[in-house]
């Protein structure tokens, strides 16, 4: 009797630990699938990081400058160092070429002869001898009126007289009046006395002025 009972409990003693054994698979296929799904995870995080780290590098390169501060400032100083020698050449060529003109200018008078000795005229007939109420040119005083290209005037007169009184100062008060025209350069005045002056050398006005018509 005891002796069945034994085998009884020997034999549940078995199934039991059969099915201690059978659970040991499940449980290490389990323990396995939970051991690859950690493994995706890991490699998923260092994936990751590797890509957010080549990001960040990516970042870094394009805020880097491609050259370093001393070379861009190398650069910089030799442009600048050549733009101000670019200006300063086309600088020297408008002052050259400003200087001939103003050379061209001082050369050149701004208006033809016969322009200036109608003016030359103009200014001779505000011009009297005291003694006569005729002006000098229609007096017939004036011989000719010599006119440069640059501006300059040569007169030659005479007086009535080669002992009028005014031979010392009418002259010089001509050549005077005459330097002060603006178109007029220089002006000078030669006094001749030939031929000698006589009264047909004065024009009608002066004639008929003084009655002798």
């Amino acid at each position: 009797m005891q002796g069945n009972l034994f085998n009884k409990i020997k034999d549940f003693l078995g199934k039991e630990s059969g099915k201690d054994e059978e659970s040991k698979p499940e449980e290490i296929n389990e323990s396995k699938l939970t051991s690859e799904q950690s493994v995706p995870a890991e490699l998923s995080e260092k994936a990751n990081e590797i890509v957010s780290t080549n990001h960040v590098a990516e970042k870094e390169a394009e805020q880097k400058p491609v050259h370093s501060p001393e070379e861009i400032n190398e650069s910089k100083l030799t442009s600048e160092q050549s733009v101000p020698a670019e200006l300063s050449e086309k600088a020297n060529e408008t002052v050259s070429t400003n200087h001939f003109a103003e050379k061209e200018a001082e050369q050149k008078p701004a208006h033809s002869p016969e322009e200036i000795k109608e003016e030359v005229i103009k200014v001779l007939k505000t011009c009297y001898d005291p003694e006569i109420p005729v002006d000098v040119f229609e007096l017939g005083l004036i011989y000719d009126i010599k006119v440069a290209t640059n501006g300059d005037v040569l007169i030659v007169m005479t007086l009535t007289s080669p002992s009028c009184p005014v031979a010392g100062i009418l002259p010089n008060e001509i050549e005077q009046k005459v330097r002060e025209h603006p178109w007029v350069r220089e002006s000078r005045v030669e006094l001749t006395f030939d031929p000698p002056w006589n009264q047909r050398m004065m024009s009608e006005v002066a004639m008929l002025e003084l009655g002798f018509l």
